[in-house]
């Protein structure tokens, strides 16, 4: 047996030897660690007795480097003297969060409502400007000053007039506000947005800018009040939207402007009560060329005007109605973007031949729409048919007496598609009989302004009762004002609507329009404090469709940047993830009783097992839960809280109180933030001004330390309450008073502080007489001496108040430490150390960044973090996560400085740096953190030898764990022509440029409305008789508009922009089509308990059979040991590779679940329960004294036009 060396005499070689390097200093400094001795046996196969030694050398010298290096055991002291342990109350808990964030509803409902109230008088008392009124202004040169958002701050760039502003439009001073998403806003004013289809000269629209600029006043009353509303508007049923603040729009007057505040979801929702629609497409042979065409966009416009709330299908016919998707046969499915993806694309391809059936159609419309009534289906609420054809021969009286008469429970609206259509008596007195409306669509241009006119009518009802104004609550959705930011902002909308109370001659019920308010969902978050959750903690929303409204696992955006086609329609069950051995989609009990009591806005608790997933679905934990819930009165919406069970319910209590500290030590608390290498967390609220004007910060820490220093100063008082808004006088905009400050948070700011200032110190430590060995060398190193001799980039501290220390000697990745880990606490490290202490209190969590195969660098970085706990009266709870950062060359050499020779100094035939020995360290996942091949590092290690990790496997080394993803977006590559399919002539070359030149021409006219410049007259429909929901002066209606949303790109390729769709530079430039779809993977966690017996480490040995490639095919095996590296979450793993085998390699790749051929129409999340909205107004017993319904209009033909398009319509036949 051989003897170690003992301390002393390393002492003597480190200070005699000043120049040896530091590799020999890191080999003996590991020879000092520990004190063992082993006889090496002669041993034909693996040194398993070394491979264990190895092991444990490595631990423990890297545990000592880092217990050193990052002073966990003066922080733990500091914490462990003065901090407390307190039980978490769950119930307690959600209760409070959930009355914060109904306080704060609440006050949004009311300022809506009181701009409600506003609108309603303001266009009662508004002197109306009719048509000869404006006409006449314009004789004299007068025009109507108002703040068009498209219009403001537009410079000319260079020329004679560079510097100076574009005609018509208006300067505007703006400031960059961060609550408003630090886009330019002017808080004085409003500003107006008028679609590209809108005229801003008609009558209705001017009229409306005018006496809705009045709003102004109860917005700015409104924001002074409660500062914490964002944007507030007024939409319009002619189409305008007046916003506040001010500020610009993103597209500018020439640009392509899609937006219709109509086609908002808050709009529509707020415009009428959920609807059952069946939409009826006459395809017989009449239906061909443009009205094809026309017929397609009135339904997919029709689509936009649909919500989470309402039902749909959509019928093709002739002679037989034929579903668009096979799948939605006799039935409503709901209108969320997965479905209604799906009728999009069912509406794509359609032949026209025949003649056309109505009554097939009309029976099959009328007898789904009964069954769904008759079964309490579907919305219950409004139930409506949407014809769209180019004419019917008769009324068929007979089937609307057998389904609808005499109560009309279905509404008819009927679309007649066609300029030349003359007979439109039956088609228009199917609607006028059905409570419906008529209209005529002569061209794509009219599409969008046609197909609103059916909202209006739905308001009916609700209108009339006029004393009842439903407040209304979207789903989440990206912020539209979001779209020129480089991240996408999710928000939800509470509206209501706003009436026409004037006295007509005539009956009438019109919409004015909406009133609404955002809310940012960070707005949401806020109430529930990440702090108070404790690490791995996190709240939840839900609505009654059960779909989350944020969660720490929604995830909206795909790999590319992109928007997921199915963004904001997630389910509770799709992003909980129950940890059990069922297959995809399998409902677990505990969590679908849990969603309904949300879903029903109850009270309540459970628990169970889930599987969470980290850095990008490549890592799984699997952890019990307890889940705390509660209904948030006034809204469809309830809050979850999730907290781990054991220490998630406990936290650390340990605050700083200022005043006291100050008063008994006289100690400036500033002092505990001297220095640059510290940062908060950028996302809480520790303390800040109520209003962005009153003082501005360069940094989060700059506020905090302007808030530090005014706590130390006479009359300091905590604003810890969230500002509610008061109307008896207006909010003081004082700087003294008007902040708030969340005082357990900042108290817990400080104490961190003070309690880590240990950290910053580049000093000695003091020598632990109980820790020999290499702890008590490196206690006598300064810290930077420590950093260069070990290959230490950087060692950190972050804390459960956010706050993130650290030290460094040098940078090696192109952003610092503290850039990417400002929300340290959210890091997968921290969440992972503070998981890994119940498996190993001693220990570091080891991780390096992942590798497709590419190779890690030398100056890459492995990072170790490790939790530190404070432990009383039997209870525990996390106080703070210390780490550090090596190079990956030194943390390798040290490897294999220690797995190159056997303990006592003896020489080994048989190492890691020998030929014939495959050594690896791996982490808890199965990934590798070194390898003798450098490229290895970061890879799954099945993709080098799966034979082994499924052996592994099999031994219950590892668990295999199989992870879903419900919010996968699959993409598949769309066709293209093969240039040698046919041989390209010049003449079909230039056929191709013509026709694409006139087709672009075409489209951009109709888009953009650039005829207008060339006519006005083409921007609207003339009349043919009075129209519908006109005033006393027969002032015409507003234009029509584009059709609804659709762009077409480059090739073969549409970007549908409709409704929730945001658009980006780089949308399907790969030409692939992204879809909704459900992936899988199976991950691997260790086992560590299957390496140890009993209390003591244990190996496990393995070997496999494999055929030599040598002559005569000499059978051999392949010997494998794997050992737990102690104080880690690593693995050694050693492989004899004297016998050469054949390996398989593996990836964690996820893939698409397939399904069934004769399961594809089911869909399990259909049959999910879910709650309708409380409210619904769809009749009213006076509504048919009402007899607007519609008159057919003839538009005056632009020549142009028509020439064009029938110009593109022959050369596309050629």
């Amino acid at each position: 047996m051989s003897e170690t060396p003992s301390s002393e005499s390393h002492c003597s070689v480190l200070y005699k030897r000043e120049t040896m390097t530091s590799t020999k200093l890191i080999l003996l400094f590991s020879v000092a660690v520990i004190s063992l001795g082993t006889v090496r046996t002669a041993e034909a196969d693996l040194p398993h007795v070394e491979i264990s030694n190895w092991a444990i050398r490595f631990g423990a010298q890297m545990w000592e480097i880092g217990k050193q290096v990052t002073r966990i055991r003066e922080i733990k002291e500091r914490y462990q003297s003065e901090a407390k342990i307190e039980q978490v109350d769950g119930f307690a808990m959600v209760k409070e969060m959930a009355e914060e964030m109904e306080n704060m509803m609440g006050d949004k409902i009311e300022a809506i409502k009181r701009i409600m109230d506003a609108a309603e008088q303001l266009s009662v008392s508004h002197p109306r400007l009719s048509r000869q009124d404006l006409y006449e202004m314009k004789q004299r040169g007068e025009t109507i000053e108002y703040y068009n958002a498209k219009r403001l701050n537009v410079y000319h760039r260079s020329g004679p007039r560079g510097g100076e502003l574009v005609d018509n439009h208006k300067a505007l001073m703006m400031s960059n506000s961060q609550h408003f998403g630090n886009v330019g806003i002017n808080t004085s004013v409003s500003a107006v947005h008028v679609p590209t289809n809108v005229f801003d000269g008609g009558p209705d629209v001017m009229n409306g800018i005018l006496w809705s600029e009045q709003l102004d006043r109860i917005f700015m009353t409104n924001y002074e009040s409660d500062p914490s509303l964002t944007w507030q508007y007024f939409g319009s049923s002619t189409g305008f939207m007046r916003q506040y603040p001010a500020t610009k729009w993103g597209q500018g007057e020439w640009e392509p402007d899609l937006f219709d505040c109509r086609l908002r979801p808050w709009y529509l929702q707020a415009a009428a009560s959920p609807k059952d629609m069946i939409i009826l497409v006459d395809t017989s042979g009449s239906m061909t060329g443009v009205r094809k065409e026309i017929a397609k966009h009135v339904v997919l416009t029709l689509l936009d005007t649909l919500s989470e709330n309402d039902f749909i299908n959509i019928y093709k016919f002739s002679e037989v109605p034929i579903p668009v998707v096979p799948c939605f046969k006799d039935k409503l499915v709901q209108a969320n973007l997965e479905n209604v993806r799906e009728l999009r694309n069912g509406m794509m391809e359609s032949e026209t031949n025949d003649i056309a059936n109505f009554t097939s159609a009309f029976t099959t419309a009328f007898e789904i729409l009964a069954k769904y009534n008759r079964t309490m289906q579907g919305s219950q609420c409004n139930q409506a048919i949407m014809l769209v054809t180019d004419g019917a021969p008769i009324g068929y009286r007979e089937i609307f007496e057998k389904y609808n008469w005499p109560h009309k429970p279905v509404r008819v609206f009927s679309y007649v598609i066609g300029r030349e259509i003359i007979d439109t008596a039956a088609t228009n007195w199917m609607a006028c009989a059905n409570k419906g409306y008529f209209a005529r669509v002569t061209s794509l241009a009219e599409v969008r302004e046609q197909v609103l006119k059916y909202i209006p009518v739905l308001s009916r009802p609700m209108v009339m009762y006029q004393k009842d104004h439903p407040v209304i609550w979207t789903s989440a959705y990206i912020d539209i004002a979001a779209r020129t930011k480089p991240k996408f902002l999710m928000a939800i909308s509470v509206a209501t609507p706003v009436y026409d109370r004037k006295n007509f001659s005539v009956r009438t019920a019109n919409l004015l329009g909406v009133a609404g308010t955002d809310i940012p969902v960070t707005e949401l978050k806020k109430r529930t404090p990440a702090y108070k959750l404790g690490v791995n903690g996190y709240s939840f929303i839900v609505n009654n469709n059960g779909f989350v409204l944020h969660h720490p696992d929604h995830r909206p955006l795909d790999a590319d940047g992109l928007l997921k086609p199915n963004y904001n329609t997630v389910d509770l069950s799709e992003v909980e993830l129950v940890d059990s051995d069922g297959g995809p989609r399998e409902n677990d009990t505990y969590l679908m009783t849990m969603r309904r009591e949300m879903i029903e806005r109850r009270e309540g608790e459970t628990s169970f097992k889930v599987r969470v997933h980290h850095d990008g679905m490549r890592r799984v934990s699997i952890r019990r839960q307890r889940y705390y819930y509660r209904g948030l009165k006034g809204s469809p919406f309830s809050l979850g809280l999730a907290l781990p069970d054991g220490y998630g319910h406990f936290r650390v209590v340990a605050e700083t109180e200022v005043k006291r500290l100050m008063a008994d030590h006289n100690i400036n608390v500033s002092s505990f933030f001297s220095g640059k290498n510290w940062k908060i967390h950028p996302d809480w609220i520790y303390c800040r001004y109520n209003y962005d004007h009153l003082k501005s910060f360069d940094s989060p820490e700059a506020q905090v330390m302007h808030f530090v220093d005014r706590t130390q100063r006479e009359r300091w008082r905590w604003n810890s309450k969230h500002p509610r808004p008061s109307h008896d006088s207006v909010r003081s905009h004082k700087q003294e008073d008007n902040y708030y400050c969340d005082k357990h948070l900042m108290q817990s700011l400080i104490f961190d502080a003070q309690a880590t200032e240990v950290f910053d110190k580049n000093i000695s430590l003091s020598i632990d007489r109980q820790d020999p060995g290499l702890g008590m060398l490196m206690a006598l190193l300064a810290r930077h001496a420590m950093f260069k001799l070990f290959g230490i980039s950087v060692a950190f501290v972050a804390t459960r108040s956010g706050l993130l220390r650290w030290q460094d000697i040098s940078t090696i990745d192109d952003k610092h430490f503290s850039e990417v880990n400002l929300n340290a606490i959210d890091q997968t490290w921290y969440k992972r150390a503070v998981d890994q202490y119940s498996v190993e209190p001693d220990s570091f969590v080891y991780s390096v960044p992942f590798s497709t195969g590419t190779g890690i660098t030398n100056e890459s970085v492995v990072t170790a973090s490790h939790a530190i706990f404070v432990e009383k009266g039997g209870y525990k709870a996390p106080a703070a996560v210390v780490g550090l950062q090596y190079r990956n060359s030194a943390f390798r050499e040290t490897f294999f400085n220690i797995t190159s020779g056997c303990t006592g100094g003896v020489q080994c035939r048989r190492t890691c740096s020998s030929g014939d020995l495959s050594c690896y360290v791996v982490d808890n996942h199965g990934y590798i953190v070194i390898s003798k091949e450098e490229r290895d590092t970061g890879r799954f290690f099945g993709e080098i030898d799966w034979l082994v990790m499924d052996s592994l496997i099999h031994y219950g080394v590892f668990k295999r764990v199989r992870i879903y993803d419900y919010q996968a977006v699959c993409k598949d590559m769309q066709g293209h022509r093969s240039a040698a399919n046919f041989i390209l002539t010049p003449l079909r070359y230039m056929k191709w440029f013509v026709q694409w030149m006139i087709g672009r021409a075409t489209w951009l006219m109709l888009q953009t409305q650039i005829a207008h410049l060339m006519n006005p007259d083409w921007a609207w429909a003339m009349e043919q008789e009075q129209a519908d929901y006109q005033y006393d002066d027969n002032d015409e209606s507003p234009g029509p508009t584009p059709t609804g949303g659709e762009f077409m790109a480059d090739g073969d390729i549409s970007i549908i922009v409709h409704d929730e769709a945001v658009t980006m530079d780089n949308a399907y430039a790969n030409k692939t089509r992204p879809r909704p779809c459900d992936q899988q993977a199976d991950l691997y966690v260790l086992q560590p308990e299957k390496l140890f017996k009993g209390d003591k480490p244990d190996s496990v040995k393995g070997k496999q059979n494999c055929n030599s490639n040598n002559l005569g095919a000499r059978q051999c095996e392949r010997h494998y040991s794997t050992h737990k590296i102690p104080h880690s979450n690593l693995l050694l793993l050693v492989i004899d590779t004297t016998c050469r085998c054949e390996t398989q390699k593996q990836k964690i790749e996820m893939e698409e679940v397939r399904v069934n051929e004769s399961l594809i129409c089911e869909r399990p999340q259909e049959n999910l329960y879910r709650l309708r909205p409380s409210v619904c107004l769809s009749y009213h017993p006076e509504e048919e004294e009402i007899k607007q319904c519609g008159k057919g209009n003839l538009n005056l033909p632009s020549i142009l036009l028509v020439t064009t398009t029938m110009l593109y319509s022959i050369l596309k036949g050629i």
